[in-house]
């Protein structure tokens, strides 16, 4: 076992010994994770959307993220029952989580946009598919089908599991995170719903770190808190229209190191990603500050977001990318490196050029870190 906290002399001037320093244990040994429930709702779902109550996260240790559990339940009839693209992620109309001063750290999203950080958000090692979770299934469609379905979601806090980077303090009760779910009308979900719709329960739950004793059990001094405590990575939202031809795409969240960036191209003709996928441009650049940073074909961009992922199935499928969907990512090849993040400044122009083959409605999602402390 390697040692973590052990003495060990230093030599001096002429091999004189020097009182021995010690290591303190780092704060991801030091610290236990810890799990517990948020919330559980059941809501019918039906003809317009329903915010649900806004919801405390219990103050606990060092915050990592939230799980969104997602079942519906219950339809019935005899419809043919559709489902629309984004479905069943699309039942969360909008989510947020926001700090005890009400500034947002995740959100506002949609449950589709929730989808995609979980994805491509760099959080899980292999292939962090949401519907290759044991806990999902598709919208049940068909000739006099239930509707019923269920998804599991992430919504991110920490940026790095391996030393915690980005958990946030979280130990006032009086001044706690807030949790915001609205759930979707149905339309939103089915194409044609079935003719009873499901209830839906969402059940939430805290991932957080322990708080670390300042000594451990065998007297070692331990790190009470992970490495440059208080730095937040940020997930935001920002819906572009792009005219057909050539266009630049000024890119408006900068002004912190930006981590990736998840874009989702909609045709405005039917709002769907299927056909805004043929819309997007075959040759797409990526400028930074007038630095050319990306430049390829939308064959070459897909491939290089497999080699990332091993995303390797059909279109839309578990394991498949999806239509529509193109991400710029800033991480390491196999691990989280925070050199590679793109530094920027309010001034900084980040810019996206390409040819258009229609109108558009871009979203762009950014993950950006306010970082602190000195050296990072």
């Amino acid at each position: 076992m390697p040692e973590t906290a052990a003495a060990h002399p230093v030599v001096g001037a002429f091999g004189s010994i020097k009182a021995p320093t010690t290591v303190p244990v780092p704060f991801s040994r030091a610290a236990q994770r810890h799990t517990e429930p948020i919330f559980d709702v059941t809501q019918q779902m039906g003809a317009a959307a329903v915010r649900l109550t806004p919801q405390a996260v219990p103050a606990y240790g060092y915050l990592r993220g939230i799980w969104i559990e997602i079942t519906a339940t219950g339809g019935s009839g005899t419809a043919a029952v559709t489902a629309l693209e984004d479905a069943p992620f699309s039942v969360i109309q909008e989510i947020s989580l926001s700090d005890a001063n009400g500034a947002p750290i995740v959100g506002p999203l949609s449950g589709y946009d929730l989808y995609l950080l979980q994805k491509w958000g760099g959080y899980f090692p292999g292939s962090p598919d949401p519907k290759q979770s044991l806990a999902y299934s598709a919208v049940a469609t068909g000739a006099d089908a239930t509707g019923d379905f269920n998804a599991l979601l992430h919504l991110p806090v920490e940026i790095n599991g391996r030393d915690g980077l980005g958990s946030l303090p979280n130990t006032n009760a009086a001044s706690t995170f807030t949790l915001r779910i609205a759930m979707a009308p149905s339309s939103r979900v089915y194409g044609t719903a079935p003719t009873n719709l499901p209830t839906v329960r969402f059940r939430c739950h805290m991932d957080a770190w322990t708080q670390p004793a300042a000594i451990d059990v065998r007297g070692n001094r331990q790190r009470t808190s992970p490495p440059a405590v208080g730095t937040t990575s940020f997930w935001s939202k920002a819906v572009i229209s792009v005219p057909p031809g050539r266009q630049t795409i000024r890119l408006p969240r900068v002004g912190n190191r930006i981590r990736g960036i998840v874009f989702c191209a909609r045709a405005q003709e039917d709002g769907t990603r299927a056909t805004g996928d043929g819309l997007v441009p075959d040759s797409v650049a990526l400028y930074w500050d007038g630095v050319l940073l990306t430049s390829y074909s939308k064959a070459l961009w897909r491939e290089k977001m497999r080699a990332r992922t091993d995303f390797v199935n059909a279109l839309e499928s578990a394991r498949g990318q999806d239509k529509g969907i193109y991400v710029a990512d800033y991480r390491t090849e196999f691990e989280e490196s925070y050199d590679g993040w793109l530094a920027t400044s309010q001034a900084t122009r980040l810019e996206l050029e390409g040819v258009w083959g229609g109108p558009v409605s871009l979203t762009v999602l950014t993950n950006d870190v306010r970082v602190s402390g000195e050296g990072w």
